[in-house]
């Protein structure tokens, strides 16, 4: 495996972290303040940077089960985040965004982790495919980490300007975009 397939990897991997970025953006944008927002780069890239490490050291050991059963995992917690999306505009349905208390505690750096977790379990199984690497094993994780880290933040600046556009909407697409890559999940574990 060459460097620039790494940098390929890197970007497929952190598709879905800039996707849940744009949601968070989105959806939690009253809530937000320059720790929580930049909390998601740093979340997702150390996450896609650890567990394709974690992946190589299991070897093909784990391999298979790993990959049965990511795509359900994933499903599941996109899933969950998106009805709890839901279920927190109806709860504060009737109440102004700049005087809402429980808006500033909705978005945690709890919620960040889950969200890092979810979206780097397919990294596991692509650690496994980094045996055959022609460098370091350490050298692909910091690349990928590095692709993450970058283009998060890239979605991070565009997901405030979504936010922003989307108004009193913004809560519903980021909620769509949670359910979506849910069924995307799902979609994949049974092709």
């Amino acid at each position: 495996m060459q460097l620039y397939e790494v940098i390929l990897i890197g970007i497929a991997l952190s598709i879905d972290a800039c996707a849940i970025t744009i949601a968070n953006c989105t959806t939690y944008k009253c809530s937000l303040n320059k720790t929580k927002e930049w909390s998601m780069p740093i979340a997702f890239a150390i996450f896609q940077g650890v567990m394709p490490l974690i992946g190589y050291f299991i070897g093909s050991l784990f391999a298979s089960y790993i990959a049965s059963v990511s795509k359900f995992v994933t499903a599941a917690i996109f899933l969950f985040l998106a009805v709890k999306i839901i279920v927190d505009i109806f709860k504060e349905q009737n109440e102004v965004c700049e005087i809402d208390k429980n808006a500033k505690s909705s978005f945690t750096i709890g919620v960040v982790i889950l969200q890092a977790v979810a979206t780097s379990i397919d990294a596991l199984a692509v650690g496994v495919t980094m045996i055959d690497l022609t460098f370091s094993v350490f050298i692909a994780v910091t690349v990928i980490a590095a692709v993450t880290f970058a283009l998060v933040a890239l979605a991070l600046l565009f997901g405030k300007t979504l936010g922003n556009l989307f108004g009193k909407y913004a809560e519903w697409v980021g909620a769509f975009i949670l359910l979506v890559l849910s069924i995307k999940s799902l979609i994949e574990a049974f092709l």
